[in-house]
């Protein structure tokens, strides 16, 4: 008989004992998000102002360049050095309950033949959410498509009380099978699992303590973003009292200031609270395959 799952105490009080015991490997990792900052800076400093957004007028090379900039950064640098990052505190944790050292260098080194399996793996659980979505709008999309091409109203009055079943549907089928799947990604960076592989041992592990799994992946993840976010307010607030001092600056830098610390503050609670989401994601699949 299996031993029961650790929790949500343990998970918590775990999570933080490790965090702390590896602050300075876990943030090493972690703080690579910096690149994004920095980028984000470069590129609103370079950014058009609020008044000259409003009126629609021309940009300059360096306005556009600081668009162009930041558009990148967010669609493409960002996602990839988040990803890169989540499997290599993944492996560094790993490492540190296997009582094996890794280094935080060798850690991100370690990640590029886990990259692109990791991915795939990762896309065919979003598919699988997609295909919860479909499931659920499709029947009442076709109806729908069938009335209005038969000008038959009561096939479109049928089709929308099929959607509001629908809506339900999808959204049961989406939260079970995310928690079905949702180790699917840390099965194939750990073991090497492929793919279809790691979403059928996932689904195996998860089946029978469903609710167990979905309370001890949710809760613990709830305290330490409110925790951050509590951290968040409170830098954001203390910016904001430095920049209503800062009165005497044109209105378009005060925005911009304003703008920069937006979007900065919260990838630095993202670096700290990143590896405590990890962590806890590792602990409690540790506990599962017990």
């Amino acid at each position: 008989m299996p031993k029961p799952l650790i929790s949500v105490g343990e998970l918590i009080d775990q999570s933080w004992d490790v965090f702390r015991a590896r602050l300075s490997d876990l943030l090493s990792i972690s703080g690579w998000l910096l690149v994004t900052a920095i980028l984000f800076a470069i590129a609103l400093a370079m950014y058009p102002s609020a008044s000259k957004l409003a009126l629609g007028a021309d940009l300059s090379v360096i306005e556009s360049t600081g668009v162009l900039l930041f558009s990148f950064s967010r669609y493409i640098v960002t996602p990839i050095i988040s990803f890169w990052i989540y499997i290599a505190l993944t492996k560094i944790i790993r490492a540190h309950f296997d009582q094996k050292t890794l280094s935080p260098k060798a850690a991100m080194l370690d990640v590029k033949p886990a990259f692109f399996p990791t991915l795939l793996t990762s896309v065919m659980v979003m598919l699988m959410v997609l295909l919860a979505i479909v499931i659920g709008f499709a029947p009442a999309a076709i109806l729908a498509t069938v009335g209005f091409l038969t000008n038959f109203s009561f096939i479109v009055i049928f089709a929308n009380l099929i959607l509001v079943v629908g809506i339900f549907v999808s959204l049961f089928l989406s939260i079970k099978w995310v928690v079905y799947y949702f180790m699917a990604p840390y099965l194939t960076m750990l073991d090497g699992t492929p793919a279809k592989l790691a979403l059928a041992t996932s689904r195996q592990l998860i089946q029978g303590r469903f609710w167990a799994v979905l309370i001890r992946t949710v809760v613990p993840k709830l305290v330490f973003i409110i925790f951050g976010v509590f951290a968040m307010s409170i830098i954001a607030y203390l910016v904001g009292i430095l920049i209503d001092f800062s009165a005497g600056l044109n209105i378009d830098i005060q925005l911009r200031i304003s703008t920069m610390t937006t979007t900065i503050v919260p990838i630095l609670i993202v670096i700290l609270i990143n590896p405590l989401l990890v962590i806890s994601d590792v602990l409690l699949l540790r506990s599962m395959r017990q």
